[in-house]
């Protein structure tokens, strides 16, 4: 195996460096030379990449959370509850182990594994683009199990046609947890300059689970904006800056992932900063393509003492991140090389207050990378690169951790036809020390093991795909991720050490046929996560999940001449038994059957082309049941059950 990686390494990395050393230097001095638009596309795909959730997506699907926005996709699996208590795993592997970014913005929040790590609201995304298991050295650090970026909304995505200004407004009424929200927007562009905000209230009661019984913390209380200023000149040089703020408030239970344990509660205030600036240009040479990234990112988790007798839950977190990225793309006749650097340093501070002192800790990784899109024959596509990465660690017992490694990944997709492809890939990440859960630091005092050793990862995934052939395209894939080396923690002790091996290994089965006023999907995910010699159990914090096998559904067709739209969805997941789980004192894992159906109308006919009205039906037949992305059942612990019937009504106005 170490021979396999060897010969792996020195190829990623000699043919990024062969093919930089073949752009000529005196060719930079020449008059610039515009890229083909189609063959920019073509270099920043990769085999591996695919979008995930797109625009046509949410507005279709009408999510209002993380759950119901991944809601399509099963290799996901998200948490149920309160938005408090949302978290998400991709082939069952926790998104602490992922790279997470939004817009561009590192995610490293890993505050507490009862709470959710990041609150997003769905209204304001554009997309979200995954990078499933082999992710390219561009990008960023710590993918161990792939990435997944969110990327906001921008003026261009909601301003009509011929318009320079506009706006819509929004409200919506949710009948099971007598939920409100407004959302308001406007936006504008003039002479280059573009201005954008929006802005969302969102609140609620404790919705009542498929059995009839209310959820006890589940109230929604959110806030949440988003603002942009950009600029691009006639030349195509392009900056933007971006504002976004999140904020969850409310009592929830001790432990929001958790059913109703004890009578206790405590006050949470979730929120999240993600301010970033960008510069890139939309005219690229082959020689001029850059991008400029800077971002500061903080999320903070408020939990006031005094609702609890013991330092079991009361304390406030705060973790903010600075980073960005430096790039430029060299294109050539056979493709492009990404060249870049990037870095992120990372603070946490944790308030105590059953101990005379607060703790807090830092991480910086500086990383360097090159990557390769390739063409070197019609039929054949290659994406190959390597990066570099130092972390430097210092730990909340004062111990400084200095860490460096390669991360090199070879991907290629050949067309066997001009719809029928073959594609697979391999990456070798170097993910460092993760950050502390730091709300294990508000009960106890831990140190850390004298010889941690950094977590790694080797990821396969590989298949076939149709692409647009009469209305149908389709993909069969095989992943497999394997992480060495996992931080877990000698909880006796109360020591930071490297735990059992990681690994998820499954297929992912996707077949869709659109048509003129129609479409039909059906999806399938089957994946085996294993900690160690058994498979991953709820209590596996921040590793993994059981996820076995779901699968989803949807549809809808219009009626063009009465511009009502009409569709359904349906999520299956089948039951998860195994010794591992009865030893543990779980009960297996109860798969469901949850459908969902809307219809919407768009009353063009009387002249109203930019009011939308919709009506969504959600859990038609009240199923009982909990999300696989939540913590299971005991003896002593009930799972947070998921909403039962709800009608979600809402009316949107662009103008």
């Amino acid at each position: 195996m170490t021979h396999f990686k060897f010969n792996l390494l020195c190829s990623a990395v000699s043919l990024p460096l062969l093919l930089l050393c073949q752009i000529q230097p005196g060719a930079a001095q020449e008059a610039a030379v515009n890229l083909d638009p189609i063959t920019v596309e073509e270099t920043k795909t990769d085999p591996n990449s695919e979008v995930a959730v797109s625009s046509e997506d949410i507005e279709r699907e009408n999510p209002k959370d993380l759950k119901q926005l991944f809601q399509d996709d099963p290799a996901f699996a998200v948490a149920g509850g309160s938005v408090a208590s949302q978290k998400f795993y991709l082939h069952g592997i926790d998104q602490s182990k992922l790279n997470v970014q939004i817009d561009g913005a590192q995610q490293k929040s890993n505050v507490w594994h009862h709470n959710g790590n990041i609150i997003i609201n769905p209204q304001l995304l554009k997309a979200v683009k995954v990078e499933s298991a082999v992710s390219p050295a561009d990008a960023g650090p710590g993918a161990l199990g792939g990435t997944v970026k969110f990327e906001t909304k921008d003026v261009v995505d909601l301003i009509l046609p011929g318009k320079t200004y506009g706006g819509f407004l929004s409200s919506s009424f949710d009948t099971n947890s007598e939920t409100y929200n407004v959302t308001g927007a406007g936006y504008g562009m003039h002479n280059g300059f573009e201005a954008l905000g929006i802005l969302t209230r969102e609140e609620g009661q404790d919705y009542t689970n498929g059995g009839g019984l209310e959820e006890p913390g589940t109230a929604t209380d959110l806030v949440s904006g988003l603002a942009k200023l950009a600029y691009e000149s006639p030349d195509g040089h392009r900056l933007q800056l971006s504002q976004e703020y999140v904020q969850d408030k409310g009592f929830r239970r001790l432990r929001p992932n958790l059913g109703f344990i004890n009578p206790f509660f405590n006050y949470n205030e979730a929120r999240r900063y993600t301010t970033t600036f960008r510069y890139l240009t939309t005219k690229p040479t082959d020689y001029y393509n850059p991008e400029l990234l800077f971002y500061y990112n903080r999320n903070e988790l408020d939990r006031p003492g005094g609702f609890y007798p013991r330092p079991s839950g009361d304390f406030n977190s705060r973790t903010a991140s600075v980073g960005g990225k430096v790039q430029n793309t060299f294109g050539f006749g056979m493709g492009s090389l990404t060249a870049g650097l990037d870095f992120d340093t990372t603070s946490v501070d944790v308030e105590r207050f059953y101990f005379p002192n607060d703790v807090s800790e830092e991480a910086t990784n500086v990383g360097a990378y090159l990557q390769a899109r390739l063409r070197p024959i019609e039929p054949l596509f290659i994406s190959t690169g390597i990066r570099l990465d130092h972390q430097s660690y210092d730990a909340v017992d004062g111990q400084n951790l200095d860490n460096s490694g390669l991360s090199p990944n070879i991907s290629a997709e050949y067309f066997l036809t001009k719809n029928v492809s073959i594609f697979g890939g391999y990456s070798y990440n170097f993910g460092g020390i993760e950050l502390a859960e730091t709300g294990f630091f508000h009960a106890r005092n831990y140190t850390y093991a004298a010889d941690l050793e950094p977590t790694t990862a080797h990821n396969f995934r590989a298949g076939v795909r149709l692409a647009a052939y009469n209305g149908f395209s389709a993909e069969a894939a095989y992943f497999h991720t394997l992480m060495e080396n996992p931080v877990a923690y000698d909880f006796d002790n109360a020591i930071r050490i490297n735990g059992d091996d990681l690994r998820s290994q499954g297929v992912d089965l996707a077949l869709r046929y659109d048509w003129e006023n129609a479409y039909f999907s059906a999806k399938y995910s089957h994946a085996d996560v294993r900690y160690g010699d058994r498979i991953a159990l709820p209590s596996d914090y921040n590793n993994g999940i059981a996820m076995g096998d779901l699968f989803t559904f949807s549809a809808a067709y219009t009626f063009q001449q009465y511009g009502l739209t009409v569709g359904a969805s349906a999520e299956l997941a089948l039951e998860v038994d195994d010794e591992a789980l009865r030893a543990e004192g779980f009960y297996p894992i109860n798969g469901y059957n949850l459908f969902n159906a809307f219809v919407e109308w768009k009353p063009t006919q009387f002249g109203l082309e930019n009011v939308t009205l919709r009506a969504d039906a959600r859990n038609i037949f009240d199923e009982e049941y909990y999300s696989r992305g939540s913590y299971g059942k005991t003896d002593m612990i009930n799972p947070v059950y998921s909403p039962g019937r709800s009608f979600y009504l809402s009316a949107n106005v662009k103008f």
